[in-house]
Formats: C-alpha cells, sequence, structure tokens
C-alpha cells in the first residue's frame, strides 16, 4: 500500500475515533479497502463483517439504539438494497453514518459505476438523507468528523461518498 493510501485511511480513522466511533460494519470494497483495514488495526473499534448492504444497515441501525457509534463501509450500488431500512432509520430518528465509494462527482473513471451513483444519490435524496461528497481540499479526518458531528446533533442519518481519486491520490 502507498504512502499516500496510508495517511488517507489513517486520517479517516482518526477523525472516526476523535467522533467517538466504536463499531464498523463493513462489506468488501476495493475502494473503501484501505479504510476498512485502518479499522481491523485499530483495538477500540469492533468490527462487524456482513454479506449484503441492507444487513448492515439494519446491524448499524440496531448498534445504534444499543447506544453504540457505528459507521457503515460499503460500495454505493448496496444502496440500493438498503431503502427499506434507511427509511425506518430515518423516520423514527436512529441515524446510520454511510460511507460509500463511487460518486456521480468529478474524478470517477468508470462508466460501469454510473448505475452505483444515480442510485445512492437517488436514495439519500429520496429519503431526505443529508450526503456530502469527500474531495482532496479536506483530509479524511475532518469530512468523517464533521458528518458523525452532524449525525449526532441532528440525529439525522449521512452519506459520505468517497470518490476512488481521494482514496488513491492518482489523479
Amino acid at each position: 500500500m502507498s504512502d499516500f493510501v496510508e495517511q488517507a485511511s489513517a486520517s479517516f480513522l482518526k477523525g472516526a475515533l476523535r467522533a467517538g466511533v466504536d463499531a464498523c460494519v463493513y462489506l468488501p470494497d476495493s475502494c473503501l479497502t484501505p479504510i476498512v483495514r485502518a479499522f481491523q488495526r485499530s483495538r477500540d473499534v469492533t468490527m462487524i463483517p456482513c454479506a449484503r448492504e441492507d444487513e448492515g444497515v439494519a446491524i448499524a441501525v440496531g448498534l445504534e439504539i444499543g447506544g453504540r457509534t457505528p459507521v457503515c463501509l460499503m460500495e454505493a450500488s448496496g444502496l440500493g438494497y438498503s431503502g427499506l431500512i434507511l427509511a425506518r432509520a430515518q423516520a423514527q430518528r436512529t441515524p446510520v453514518t454511510i460511507v460509500a465509494s463511487h460518486t456521480r462527482g468529478a474524478g470517477e473513471p468508470y462508466d460501469y459505476h454510473s448505475a452505483t451513483a444515480l442510485l445512492s444519490e437517488g436514495i439519500f435524496s429520496g429519503l431526505g438523507i443529508p450526503y456530502e461528497i469527500a474531495n482532496s481540499t479536506q483530509p479524511l479526518e475532518t469530512w468523517i468528523f464533521r458528518v458523525l458531528q452532524t449525525v449526532r446533533g441532528q440525529r439525522t442519518s449521512f452519506g459520505l461518498l468517497i470518490p476512488p481519486f481521494v482514496m488513491t491520490g492518482i489523479d
């Protein structure tokens, strides 16, 4: 792994820990793998792998109800499976922090991710869930900390979409 990727994933973990994250629900994803590995190296975070994105969101909702502070990592295509549980979480004001790869923003190099990008923004917008697209103007530590600050303060779910270039540093 390159120094840039190590720094980016360490930055994300630092911001998440500073915001009180103590659980990480995740599905394998090529873009977010360095972040997952950073969480796995931390002794302060309970790691929960899952088989489907809707399962992951449901687990994160349960953790939140149980007093934990989870983050849910997935590829954005999985949000299509997660609409119902996200709607329930939003309706009952049980926030879920979703960190997903692939966006409609600049820096998405492959057309086969276009449906994924359309889906994520549609789900978030349709359910009234705020979301941001991370860019390289702020460290990932700042992005995740501010997202979690909003989740806690406003009791709303929130999506943070991360384009591949933010994790790889490759333009």
